[in-house]
């Protein structure tokens, strides 16, 4: 297998573990400094802001079950300074990722759940609260 085979297997790997985070049958966990971690009896995986702020460039190992480190995927620039292909795919992750280890979605349901209901529709762009935050 060559190094650009590896690579799109582990962006292949990106892709699907976003998508069944996302449908929820994949869960992630914090694992200190902005980093988040899938565990399975077979490895894991761990995705994670490089200089730990949330932010781009981000970081991926794959760990087999000893722990120790098979693959690693880091966000990058190629040719003439462009983001690299994989860039996206990760930075998808890395959200639904954080997302399912802080259980985002499950404290917007329950905050949603003690408010009453509403009888307004979505916001649109011209509400004006909509407009004014668009602003800054």
């Amino acid at each position: 297998m060559t190094p650009t085979d590896s690579r799109a297997n582990v962006v292949m790997l990106c892709e699907r573990l976003t998508a069944a985070t996302v449908a929820r049958t994949v869960e992630w966990r914090a694992d200190g400094d902005d980093r988040y971690t899938w565990e399975r009896d077979e490895g894991s995986v761990a995705i994670g802001a490089r200089d730990r702020d949330g932010q781009p460039p981000y970081e991926l190992a794959i760990s087999n079950r000893e722990g120790q480190r098979v693959e690693e995927l880091a966000s990058a620039l190629v040719d003439d300074d462009l983001p690299a292909d994989w860039n996206v795919p990760l930075a998808e992750l890395y959200r639904v990722a954080r997302r399912s280890a802080l259980r985002a979605d499950e404290l917007i349901d329950a905050l949603m759940a003690v408010l009453p209901p509403s009888t307004a529709g979505p916001a649109s762009a011209e509400d004006p609260v909509v407009a004014v935050e668009g602003n800054e």
